[in-house]
């Protein structure tokens, strides 16, 4: 749920604002109104040198060395221009070594040579020509036309040189190539001396990394903090000749009486309002311990408007329940299940609701393979003949009940029509809480259409209900949605702009509805297409392993595999498994939900922790 937001107007003594603000932003709670005010040179300095420090932070990090020293004299700032600079070092080198590395293969082939005997040869009169041809267009009579020598062969390449007496031209169906400045050997340990200078450079900001890191960080957050700081001095409004300042600023219902508190005790005139129609109010989400895991995907999307429903509670059980569905596999559930409760040991507060809701994910994924009958690519169930496709006798009731492909695609349609379904109920509420009851009537039309109409007549259709009934039943119910959904979606309007409406609002449901449901069918495709290519490895491993004799070296090829592949298959399943079901959400469920989105994220000015 949204929670309630409160304006609050607060009139302060000039002199008294910058102490007033310091104390505004110990307690947290008021998200300021932006007036748009674009930061001036100095803020955007400070805001670049927020970057440095991110940038900093992100290098020190990884090359945490516990034995290193954890304190250091040097200045933040100081920090900050070594680490670049050290960073930039190690850049440079890594250029010029794909650089050197780039002339080493071009001067490989002609091996190794001292470059002072070309300049010799020269002043003796001879010059050497530097070749290179295909062994196709490589001649054999060369050798005996020319003074040739062949250095080399290399990637289909003959590479010779010709030594020649005077400057006249050679003719010959070759690629005259410059000489090479260098041997391979000098390359190659100048690109040595440029890695035991990346090593070094790495070697020290590791040892150095647990005494800045923390400087860097305090650093950053105090930065952080004096931008926030100049950015509302600079959004107050100034009155009667600036003696007076005013700052306007959201708080939740939940924060009012800690806020003016705090007024009431600094002597501070405000005034309190609530939020006006297309006014901008911050969005500050309150949901169950359940539903809080999934509101980092649902703000994928984006925030509901502050009139809004908010409907991550509504999709986060479909969310779960459509990535299991996808990934079907109940052995990388139970791998996924694994790998989250051994993280959850370790994990710091702030990605242990990740892998919680890793975790609810995998256990989704593990029912939905026990449903499926598929465990790590090996499928249980039943084959053509109805017969149980594993003859193990604790396994044989068990694989009764295991859905076959039919019935996993029917399952998959029916959730798709549900969730469309509980979408349009959605709509119809979003619809009463912001514009009114009325403006809801023609949606509750669609809702018995859909949930009535259709499907007594697909029933009527294939019999399953009697003629004389069904025909009654969908024609009834029909009409019944028919009238509020054509004549009253435009209330206040004439009868004829509402069928208008109504008419192009028909074509779009008809359209749009079936191509909505249609769209889960991907569910059970990826869940499917998952399961054989697990099976595929196995029989694929299986077979390997038997075709070289079996023994230690078919368990290797068994073992090599059956990870490779299954590694490689559940990367891809545990991609799509995320992708589709967030695409499903957002446009099939959140497009027949009516959900606009919008909001800004509440973001009180307060003073940036270091958590």
């Amino acid at each position: 749920m949204i929670l309630p937001m409160k304006k609050y107007s607060m009139l302060i003594y000039h002199k008294a604002f910058h102490d007033f603000l310091k104390d505004l932003q110990k307690i947290g709670v008021v998200d300021i109104v932006d007036r748009g005010i674009a930061p001036d040179e100095d803020t955007n300095c400070e805001i670049q040198r927020v970057q440095q420090f991110d940038r900093v932070i992100k290098i020190l990090e990884p090359k945490m060395v516990e034995e290193s020293p954890k304190v250091t004299d040097l200045m933040p700032g100081k920090i900050l221009k070594i680490v670049l600079q050290t960073q930039a070092e190690i850049d440079d080198l890594k250029q010029k070594i794909t650089l050197l590395e780039k002339h080493q293969k071009v001067v490989k082939p002609w091996g190794n040579f001292e470059p002072e005997l070309f300049g010799k040869l020269k002043d003796a009169g001879l010059n050497l020509k530097f070749y290179s041809a295909s062994q196709q267009k490589f001649k054999d009579e060369w050798l005996s036309d020319f003074n040739l020598e062949v250095i080399s062969h290399a990637e289909g390449q003959i590479f010779f040189v010709i030594v020649q007496a005077g400057e006249d031209k050679i003719e010959i169906d070759a690629e005259e190539v410059k000489a090479p400045e260098r041997p391979a050997s000098d390359i190659q340990k100048e690109i040595e001396e440029c890695i035991s200078k990346i090593e070094s450079a790495h070697t020290y900001l590791g040892e150095h990394a647990q005494a800045f890191l923390p400087k860097i960080i305090q650093a950053r957050h105090d930065t952080d903090n004096r931008i926030s700081f100049d950015h509302v001095l600079k959004n107050a409004n100034s009155e009667s000749d600036d003696k007076l300042k005013i700052i306007e600023g959201w708080v939740p219902k939940s924060k009012q009486i800690e806020l003016e508190d705090f007024l009431n005790g600094k002597g501070v005139f405000y005034l309190v309002d609530d939020p006006v129609k297309d006014e901008k109010v911050p969005i500050l989400l309150n949901n169950g311990k359940f539903s809080r895991l999934f509101e980092p995907i649902g703000n994928l999307y984006a925030l509901p408007a502050y009139k809004e429903l908010d409907i991550t509670p509504f999709f986060a059980p479909f969310y779960m329940l459509f990535f299991g569905f996808c990934l079907g596999d109940a052995g990388y559930g139970l791998l996924i299940m694994l790998g989250t409760l051994i993280g959850l040991m370790k994990a710091s507060p702030k990605a242990k609701p990740f892998l919680i809701l890793g975790f609810l994910l995998g256990l989704s994924t593990t029912i939905m393979g026990i449903i499926g009958g598929t465990f790590f690519g090996i499928m249980f169930g039943l084959n053509e003949n109805g017969e149980p496709l594993h003859q193990i006798s604790w396994l044989i009731e068990y694989q009764k009940f295991v859905l076959n492909s039919d019935n996993l695609m029917i399952l998959a349609l029916g959730l798709g029509y549900l969730q469309v379904l509980f979408g349009m109920f959605l709509k119809a509420a979003n619809q009463i809480i912001q514009f009114g009851w009325r403006f809801a009537v023609s949606q509750f039309g669609w809702i018995v259409i859909v949930m009535f109409t259709i499907p007594f007549y697909v029933l009527t259709t294939l019999d399953l209900i009697p003629a004389e009934i069904g025909n009654k039943l969908w024609m009834i119910t029909g009409v019944l949605g028919a009238i509020p959904a054509l004549l009253l979606n435009t209330p206040g309007k004439n009868i004829f702009l509402n069928l208008g409406t109504g008419v192009w609002h028909t074509y779009n449901m008809a359209s749009g509805l079936l191509g909505d449901v249609l769209s889960y069918i991907r569910l059970f495709a990826l869940g499917i297409s998952s399961a054989i290519l697990g099976n595929v490895f196995n029989q694929l491993a299986l077979q390997s392993s038997q075709g070289v004799g079996g023994g230690i070296v078919g368990a290797l090829v068994l073992i090599l595999i059956l990870t490779f592949g299954h590694s490689l298959n559940f990367f891809m399943a545990v991609l799509g498994s995320f992708v589709h079901p967030l695409r499903l959400t957002f446009v099939e469920f959140y497009k027949n939900a009516g959900f606009a989105g919008g909001g800004n994220k509440y973001k009180p000015f307060s003073k940036s922790e270091i958590s």
